[in-house]
């Protein structure tokens, strides 16, 4: 009985350990990609590179095995002399050759075929691939074959020289080891070897060949010519470009006059002759010398002339491989004098969606405020646009999602962290504009969620967010810790698809494997509706799916009536689009946001939306795995209403254009309008601009619409030179448009009306009285919106205690137009407020009252800040009357 039960247990721990180290991952994640909906999916992702491989080893173990039977056929049935008669050991040694043919064939596939094994993906990439539309500048081929074609060429060129070069050699073995084992008086010639091994060396000289051809397309990736422009120049297309014509054609003259000499018996000089011809323009093309003096002497003192059509070629294939080919760019009109009218109904509406909150500040605000139990958290604050009691306001909101960590150290046990407290609980919302020392307005707020404004939905609980997770087990027997009733908690039991069903001792032994974790077997929490939860982070989710896509850095969560989604942008890039230079160190030189991804907060099943069907690389993705990408046409209507144009994709374009918008090939060799992102005070430092969203009427006026905005100055200057926005609503998605400011004007940038602000005494005498011992004043990011006649700026104050409790507060609201600033409680009074101050400024100019240089405010006398400050108080009142 005990040599059974140890016979029992070494035979269960031998079935654990192998199915631990080879089935339980592929188990795993089979059931996981089933509850998905993407079995298929999976399958393929695992068979293809198989595919591939066996698919390119039947190919190449053919191509060996057919020549090995061609010259054991061409030697088996070779007529022989009269009287020869082979010996019977040499039969036997023949017999066994030809029989080894089978197993060299397939060692020499193996060998050539694991390259291809290991680039797979390229290779269903050349299989999948398709023609983009758009050709390259120089060569005028499709920019498909660049992206999908050259790397496998360049890659089948070395393997299939190795294959024929290996195969020449096998086959010459052959009839050398023919010609040995036979008596000299029996020898004759044999015609069809020759020619057998002439194809074959042709064959070879033919692949070099296409080699040398290859190159041609190297040029388009030269970088000889940088800094100045990527791509071949001068030196490259007219003396690099016509040697390598001359190696492809003296290479292959030299092959063929070759194959005539040793079977037609002509003589070497011609052979001779071409291969010479292929030495000099193989030297040609390669010594770098000769490169250099025809740059130095022919191209340098004449170089706008001799490079102007390759500078143009290398500005369009930049603009075409970052999407900026389409970007429409608009003079911004700017007056000498400037008006504003704060009581102008347009002004009022996009006043009411500046977003004078700094999404860094609302973290703290947010966690403060609406955490409400000490595990809940807000990992990021989302901004977005909805329509409330019927406006179209741009608001901010956060996910409110589970955070395990901050349970007690006492309460995290194995049942509170993957039994009870397993989700979080709704979104937190506030309208992105708001004055100074008023109480917050809350859209949503409180567990559960609650909303005065109509912004209610049937399913609150997020089991799926961007904070990391453990595993969940639900619906289970204890019960899942809900939204609060009064002095307790409510228990939940969840009713959703997510996870993978553990209703089964296999499954839970399985798992139990799989997490490293015995209470997944042992607990006798579970039952027969029990589902484990897992990756629930979404972004570790996306990349165990599909880890070809590379991922936007903001996710953010939408709200609905009929739950809560995440939305996460993807892009698609290339490194290998000709002409165009790298994005700084990220290597590639191709990107495009070509896909939308959906994770139901919930359910945590995941769907794929093509944003761009242009794309090419998409398109591949598309036919290679059918049925996972779907057309942004299927995407739910009310998400839709949610799409954004993504900040990582408009930084990384915005530093391209701020170079590659100069499009005449004299200007952008003359570098003399190149833009760099505008500086923006933090603190007391100043740093590069980010891109923000605002919302305003700016493509059909009275129609407000999501914009992302960046400000650009030129290059080594403060002043504004151009405002780049993005649309962000479906009618004009992903459209680029460039208002650009006069070059011939001055037209402050942020850092200069930081400065300004500083210098007006009334605002820096009201920053010292705040900035005392116990409280910190704290500038937020500044807001440029594009209005007549010049750039308005906004910036929001933030007042908060020093100490580790920080809830800031919108305390004050600058606002300036021109070299006119105003600070003001709110919006509306600060645009009162200024109105005044500029038609002030005006009544100056008419009675040619001397005024402050543009960049300096002078001192006001006492008298004056008096009177100030009595018109502040009547504009104050002015404002609530028009309220």
């Amino acid at each position: 009985m005990a040599l059974f039960i140890i016979g029992l247990l070494a035979i269960l721990g031998i079935l654990a350990a192998t199915v631990n180290f080879i089935f339980l991952d592929f188990f795993v994640d089979l059931w996981w990609f089933q509850a998905q909906g993407m079995t298929s999916y999976y399958l393929l992702r695992i068979l293809y590179p198989y595919l591939i491989f066996i698919f390119f080893t039947i190919l190449f173990f053919a191509i060996f095995y057919i020549n090995f039977r061609v010259a054991s056929h061409i030697i088996g049935f070779e007529d022989k002399p009269e009287g020869y008669k082979e010996k019977k050991w040499l039969k036997h040694l023949n017999h066994a050759l030809r029989n080894m043919y089978l197993l060299l064939s397939f060692v020499m596939a193996l060998i050539v075929a694991i390259p291809v094994f290991k680039n797979w993906e390229n290779s269903l990439l050349f299989l999948f691939g398709s023609h983009s539309g758009v050709l390259d500048p120089l060569f005028g081929k499709d920019i498909g074959f660049y992206l999908f074609s050259l790397p496998i060429y360049n890659l089948l060129q070395k393997e299939i020289l190795i294959v024929v070069t290996l195969m020449l050699a096998g086959v010459l073995f052959i009839y050398w080891y023919e010609k040995a084992a036979t008596p000299i008086e029996y020898r004759i010639k044999s015609h069809k070897a020759h020619w057998h091994t002439s194809i074959l060396v042709i064959f070879i000289f033919a692949i070099l060949c296409w080699g040398f051809m290859l190159e041609r397309y190297d040029l388009l990736y030269e970088t000889v010519n940088l800094p100045v422009f990527k791509g071949p120049g001068f030196v490259e297309m007219t003396v690099i470009l016509p040697f390598i014509w001359a190696t492809v054609v003296s290479l292959m003259l030299t092959g063929i006059f070759l194959v005539l000499k040793i079977n037609r018996r002509v003589g070497w000089k011609m052979p001779i002759i071409f291969f010479l011809i292929f030495i000099i323009a193989f030297l040609g093309k390669d010594i770098e010398t000769f490169g250099d003096t025809v740059r130095k002497y022919i191209v340098m003192p004449n170089q706008m002339v001799r490079e102007k059509d390759y500078i143009k070629a290398s500005v369009d294939a930049t603009l075409a491989a970052y999407g900026l080919d389409k970007v429409e760019t608009r003079d911004f009109e700017t007056t000498s004098a400037v008006s504003f009218d704060a009581d102008d109904p347009d002004t009022l509406r996009r006043l009411r969606n500046v977003p004078v909150w700094d999404r860094e500040i609302l973290g703290s605000v947010f966690e403060e405020l609406q955490s409400i139990r000490t595990y809940y958290s807000f990992p990021t604050i989302d901004v977005d646009r909805y329509w409330v009691d019927g406006e179209y306001r741009q608001v901010y909101l956060g996910a409110r999602e589970i955070n395990n960590s901050k349970l007690p150290e006492v309460a995290q046990n194995w049942i509170n962290m993957h039994l009870q407290y397993t989700h979080g609980q709704g979104v937190a919302m506030i309208p992105a504009a708001k004055a100074g020392d008023e109480p917050m307005t809350w859209f949503i707020k409180d567990i559960p969620p609650r909303s005065q404004f109509g912004l209610s939905n049937d399913q609150t609980d997020i089991y799926y967010g961007l904070a990391d997770k453990p595993y969940a087990i639900v619906p289970n027997n204890v019960g899942e810790i809900g939204s609060s009733t009064g002095e307790g908690e409510k228990i939940v039991h969840y009713n959703g698809t997510g996870g993978i069903t553990i209703n089964s001792l296999w499954r839970k032994f399985l798992l139990a494997n799989y997490f490293k974790d015995r209470d997944i077997f042992f607990t006798t929490k579970t039952n027969n509706q029990s589902r484990i939860l897992f990756r629930r982070n979404i972004i570790e989710r996306i990349l165990h799916i599909t880890p070809f896509l590379k991922l936007d850095q903001d996710p953010y969560i939408v709200h609905t009536p009929k739950g809560l989604f995440w939305i996460q942008d993807a892009y698609t890039t290339a490194s290998n689009y000709p002409i165009a230079p790298p994005y700084n160190e990220e290597g590639f030189n191709y990107i495009r946001n070509s896909v939308k991804i959906v994770i139901d907060a919930y359910n945590g099943n995941v769907s794929y939306y093509i944003a761009d069907p242009g794309d090419p690389i998409i398109n591949a993705y598309r036919k290679m795995y059918p049925g996972i990408f779907q057309p942004i046409s299927e995407m739910p209507t009310i998400l839709k209403q949610h799409i954004r144009y993504p900040r990582d994709i408009f930084t990384i374009q915005m530093s391209i254009y701020a170079t590659y918008h100069q499009t005449n090939p004299e200007r952008f060799f003359r570098q003399e309008d190149n833009w760099m992102f505008s500086k923006i005070a933090i603190g007391q430092e100043f740093f590069p601009a980010t891109p923000y969203y605002l919302t305003l009427d700016l493509i059909e006026p009275g129609k407000d619409e999501f914009f992302l905005f960046l400000p650009l100055s030129p290059f080594g200057r403060d002043n504004l030179r151009a405002l780049m926005f993005a649309g962000n609503d479906l009618e004009n998605y992903g459209k680029i448009y460039a208002y650009r400011f006069p070059r011939n004007q001055q037209v402050y940038g942020p850092a200069q009306v930081h400065s300004l602000v500083n210098q007006d005494t009334v605002i820096s005498e009201q920053f010292s009285l705040w900035d005392q011992r116990g409280s910190e004043l704290v500038f937020g990011k500044m807001i440029i919106e594009p209005t007549g006649g010049a750039p308005l700026y906004i910036q929001p104050l933030y007042l908060q205690e020093e100490g580790p409790l920080k809830i800031p507060q919108i305390k004050r609201l600058i606002m300036s137009l021109e070299d006119a600033v105003v600070m003001a409680p709110s919006l509306e009074e600060a645009a009162v407020k200024l109105e005044q101050e500029l038609r002030r400024k005006s009544d100056r100019l008419e009675k040619r009252l001397p005024a402050s240089p543009p960049t300096q405010i002078q001192e006001i006398p006492a008298d004056d800040i008096k009177e100030e400050k009595e018109e502040e108080e009547e504009t104050k009142q002015l404002t609530k009357e028009k309220t």
